[in-house]
């Protein structure tokens, strides 16, 4: 079965988002990378973006072990 990222609720999507890992930044903050998708009357986009940590917050139910961890 393939692996699904967790969802987390994030400001910039406006709701839930996929939370495809945690990124490190050079100086030492952490970001979230997420996706999403967008849909208005029939049209559907993918969306991704990366979000400061503090735009995102954990939905309860949703398993974050698997998540990546990336560092430069």
């Amino acid at each position: 079965m393939p692996y699904v990222p967790p969802m987390v609720h994030s400001r910039t999507a406006n709701g839930p988002a996929y939370l495809l890992a945690w990124e490190r930044t050079p100086d030492g903050a952490w970001e979230a990378d997420i996706a999403w998708i967008e849909i208005e009357g029939e049209a559907q986009q993918g969306r991704t973006a990366r979000v400061a940590a503090d735009d995102v917050t954990k939905i309860e139910g949703q398993d974050y072990s698997r998540v990546p961890r990336r560092t430069p």
